[in-house]
Formats: C-alpha cells, sequence, structure tokens
C-alpha cells in the first residue's frame, strides 16, 4: 500500500506541474511523473496479485532505468531519418543541455512498458490456452529475417515518408530471430512454448502506456508533436489515432531488447521474472 500511495502521490503532484507553469520545475516535471507512475503500476500490482515486476527483480530493477536510456537514443537517431515526431522547449537550451535532461527522461521508457506488462500478464491469466504442438522455427527462416530487418534499415533513409512504420518493425525482425537463435527468452520462444498470453499483454500494456504518455504530453511543456505523412488526422491529444497502432509494435520491440540486456547484465531470465510458475 506504501508503494501505490508514494508512486500516486509524486505522479498526482508531477501531473499538476507538468501541466502549470511553474518555470524549472514544469520543465524538470517528465522523470518524476514517470517515475510517479512506475510506483504507482507495481504498487497495484502488489496489492492486487501479491507480486510486481519491482519485487520480482528486486536489485536488478533499477537495471532497466539503464537500458532503457540507449534504447530511447536509438529511436531518436531513427527519427533524425524519418522526422516523425519534434520537441518543442519553454526556452532554448544547449545541446549539452539537452543531452542530459532528455538521457534523464529516457530512462523511465523500460520501466513503464515492462511494469504495466507484467500487471497485464497476471490480469489475463487463464485467458489464453498454451499451443498444443510447437511449431519447428528453422534457422534459415531466423537468418532471412535478421537480413530484412537490416534490409528495412536501407530502406529509410531512401524512402522516408512510404518506410517510417519500419522504424518500429525492424527491431522485431532482427531482435527475435537473434534471442531465439541464442536461446535467450525472446517473446518468440514464449509464444512456441506457451501461448500467446505474455505477447498480448505486452501489447496492451504498451498501448495503454502510450495513452498516459500521449495525454500527459498534451498540456505539458517541454511537449513533443507529430508529423506523420498519410495519417496525420484524427488526432487524440497530440498523436493521430492511427499512431497508436505502433505501440504494440514498440512493446515487442521493448520486450526483446530487456530480454537480451538483462541477460546479459544481470543474468537474469525475463520470461521467468513475468511467469515463473510456468518455466
Amino acid at each position: 500500500m506504501a508503494l501505490l500511495l508514494i508512486g500516486a502521490t509524486l505522479a498526482g503532484a508531477s501531473w499538476f506541474v507538468a501541466w502549470g507553469r511553474f518555470g524549472l520545475f514544469t520543465e524538470f516535471a517528465f522523470f518524476p511523473l514517470w517515475l510517479g507512475y512506475v510506483l504507482t503500476i507495481n504498487g497495484l500490482s502488489q496489492i492486487v496479485f501479491g507480486r510486481s515486476l519491482m519485487t520480482s527483480m528486486g536489485r536488478s530493477f533499477p537495471v532497466l532505468f539503464a537500458i532503457s536510456v540507449p534504447l530511447w537514443w536509438f529511436f531518436e537517431g531513427m527519427n533524425a531519418i524519418v522526422h516523425n515526431w519534434h520537441y518543442r522547449f519553454a526556452q532554448p537550451i544547449s545541446t549539452l543541455d539537452y543531452i542530459m535532461r532528455a538521457s534523464i527522461d529516457f530512462s523511465t521508457v523500460v520501466p513503464a512498458v515492462l511494469s504495466t506488462s507484467h500487471l497485464v500478464n497476471l490480469i489475463l491469466q487463464g485467458h489464453f490456452s498454451p499451443p498444443s504442438s510447437r511449431g519447428d522455427v528453422s534457422r534459415p527462416a531466423l537468418a532471412w529475417t535478421v537480413l530484412g530487418g537490416l534490409a528495412c534499415y536501407a530502406l529509410l533513409p531512401a524512402f522516408p515518408n512510404e518506410t517510417y512504420p519500419l522504424v518500429w518493425i525492424a527491431p522485431i525482425l532482427i531482435l527475435e530471430p537473434l534471442g531465439f537463435a541464442l536461446r535467450y527468452p525472446t517473446l518468440l520462444s514464449d509464444i512456441r512454448e506457451c501461448g500467446w498470453r505474455l505477447t498480448a499483454a505486452v501489447m496492451i500494456a504498451t498501448t495503454v502506456t502510450g495513452v498516459w504518455w500521449e495525454m500527459w504530453n498534451f498540456y505539458s511543456l517541454p511537449k513533443w508533436t507529430y508529423t506523420i505523412p498519410y495519417v496525420g488526422f484524427w488526432k487524440v491529444f497530440e498523436m493521430p489515432l492511427l499512431g497508436y497502432l505502433g505501440y504494440p509494435v514498440f512493446g515487442i520491440a521493448v520486450f526483446g531488447y530487456a530480454a537480451i540486456a538483462l541477460r546479459l547484465i544481470a543474468r537474469q531470465n525475463l520470461r521467468r521474472i513475468f511467469s515463473p510458475s510456468r518455466l
């Protein structure tokens, strides 16, 4: 209960500051707002189900904040090609100031997505049946999928207005086959062995998290806006409605990346953390 109260209080206060105009307090509200979200989700999970991602990971939980920073900087690099989102600031800031602030804010992405995914995965218990048989996944198919992912990156600079969805799809085509081939705890291996529950949970949870991202962003400053070719209409907050279809795909990429990073850095199995009773 204490974790939930602390998280909700921090998120609520930061929300008020983010949508107000309180100078530097407003400019630095993003990180405490999303830290409050992460604590709230874990506190709620702990109360309802007796466990959460934070308690399951223990001392390794802060690693999620660390690995989140390079992940989103990678997507920032991809956005430098497709120019789909743009940042607005209350006042001009230096490049060094931007890098430092952005890195702190980017650190909340993976913890927010995975904490919500862990909660949704618990909610979905019993709603997905395990597969009746395990299909074979050939190594040539995995290799061709990775090559397809790499080819996506070659297409981006050539046709950015047509291929920008590949920014979110290409990482999956690379991370999932590589992780599966190396016997890392990927969603591909989870689908093959246990069915679609975890994958569905990740996709649903990332969409839910995305709605909070876009809603809190709407009246904040700094904030981001979008320029998305062909589908930049019917906006829900700043995001075009069809743009929300990218969130479930992004969630799969986050899980695949985090599964590999956690195995390498903390020697932890992300699938076992999510569903210890199944493995």
